[in-house]
């Protein structure tokens, strides 16, 4: 938590409130206690994320999730998700929130209850849940902890109080305040190197909406986007406002679509016309980049090394009426039997740039992470060269907002005394991005950030229809 100054009546931990609000009945079984399964589980979830650095997704995976989150019936998965989104998105906002409910910090091992009291904060500071019914649950879930029971009357007082100040607790602090306490120390660091505070600042503030959903369509963005309840963005991107099981909105089953964010639709407009040409797609899971070469007339090689995410792709392909030749492999051990015309490299990275899409990144990554990430991809980059034919086209991409994983890697490429592989960075404009200039960097690369892309007042969307996943790529051709 942040180092907030104790307020007027903060709560110890040796202390009690003088008449505390009654919690659950003590003699009910709690087990049964409506609502309080699916708050458990999130509690286990968020505890997963901030202690051992698990991947969201994982974690909500209804396979190999934690077995408290497979047993819940599909509402209460939902509920789950949105809780656990919503704590990891504002969760400094929720720290801040928390230390000035107390005049001390709880004891470092008590995980449990920390944890409890962030998902019960996340209720009623952000959702639109009941107060009294995150109040009781979290209380109802510390009693039933044997680590945490002790602090049940504890976290019985911190939330009732949080309930009655709720609308002071920000006072003081202007959006990009608030926006910033979202931010691992280290992360802000390195976003304010690059991008200077205001833009850093701008960042943050689009990570504390809720994500939009962008799809790419087979055909006629303008009557999807009409048809779905959005607009279009650019190329095939259309911007989706539509309620329900995104499986069941019009188009779906007949695949005349594929959900992908706009800026993820980049990387393969970058590589021109691929009528007639033989592509190569590296890393190609969950498969919409590969999609869009296979649409776009190419014939698509696909390289994936995980054989659930291969069999992802291979569905996504089925759904939507394309094909490719897929091969599990992993591409630094691969060999192709012949060179390719374009390749795609949009290799993996620590995904800082998808933070507002997954909240988790910002907690589950590291400095050390990013370093070792951008040494891969400059590994990857190498290797794939070689799989290019002379005159080919070569796109390097990934969703990071730091510039060791894009800028400063791609001009280790041209470095003096560096391994010749024939790359030569062609140039973009922005012609290359439907005429946004903004999107192109000085190196002549892409740089697409969360907080570009801001709505149109005249399109009758609000904020929440703006921003784009943060991406970088970079197009060479070889010698």
């Amino acid at each position: 938590m942040g180092a907030q100054q104790p307020q007027t009546g903060s709560v110890g931990l040796t202390k009690h409130p003088p008449n505390p609000p009654a919690s659950p009945d003590d003699h009910r079984d709690r087990k049964s206690i409506p609502g309080l399964a699916s708050r458990q589980a999130a509690t286990t979830i968020l505890t997963r994320v901030f202690d051992d650095r698990r991947s969201l997704d994982g974690l909500l995976d209804t396979r190999h999730g934690p077995p408290a989150y497979q047993k819940l019936d599909d509402a209460d998965r939902g509920l789950v998700r949105a809780i656990v989104t919503t704590a990891l998105r504002h969760s400094g906002e929720i720290d801040h929130a928390l230390a000035r409910m107390m005049d001390r910090k709880p004891p470092k091992n008590a995980r449990h209850l920390l944890n409890t009291l962030k998902v019960a904060a996340a209720q009623i500071l952000f959702l639109d849940l009941p107060d009294s019914a995150a109040v009781n649950l979290a209380v109802a879930a510390l009693k039933q902890d044997k680590r945490s029971v002790r602090f049940a009357s504890f976290g019985n007082a911190i939330l009732r109080r949080m309930v009655r100040e709720k609308d002071d607790l920000f006072t003081g602090l202007d959006e990009g305040a608030r926006a910033k306490l979202n931010v691992p120390a280290w992360l802000w660091k390195r976003w304010r190197k690059d991008y200077g505070k205001q833009r850093a600042a701008e960042i943050a503030a689009q990570h504390m909406l809720e994500p939009v959903i962008d799809i790419c369509v087979k055909s006629d963005p303008q009557a999807w986007g009409q048809t779905l309840g959005g607009l279009h963005l650019q190329g095939s991107s259309v911007r989706v406002r539509h309620g329900g099981r995104i499986s069941q909105w019009p188009g779906y089953d007949e695949g005349e679509w594929w959900v992908q964010d706009a800026a993820a639709a980049l990387p393969v407009h970058l590589m021109g016309d691929l009528r007639d040409m033989d592509a190569l797609d590296l890393c190609a899971a969950p498969g919409g980049k590969t999609a869009q070469m296979a649409l776009a007339g190419a014939r698509v090689t696909a390289i994936e090394k995980n054989r659930d995410r291969l069999d992802r792709l291979g569905g996504n392909l089925s759904r939507l009426g394309l094909s490719a030749n897929t091969i599990e492999a992993d591409m630094m051990e691969w060999q192709p039997d012949a060179l390719f015309d374009a390749i795609l490299l949009d290799a993996p990275c620590s995904s800082t740039g998808t933070i507002r899409r997954h909240p988790d990144v910002a907690h589950t990554k590291t400095q050390a992470d990013i370093e070792a990430l951008a040494q891969l991809q400059y590994q990857m980059l190498l290797r794939a060269a070689g799989f290019l034919k002379p005159g080919g086209i070569l796109v390097f991409s990934n969703c990071s907002l730091d510039r060791t994983e894009g800028e400063d890697m791609i001009a280790r490429i041209g470095a003096p005394g560096h391994a010749p592989t024939g790359l030569i960075l062609d140039r973009l404009t922005g012609d290359d991005v439907f005429g946004n200039d903004e999107w192109v960097t000085g190196q002549s690369t892409l740089r697409t950030l969360p907080s570009h892309l801001p709505v149109d007042p005249a399109s009758g969307f609000d904020a929440g229809f703006s921003g784009l996943d943060g991406f970088f790529a970079a197009r060479f051709r070889k010698e």
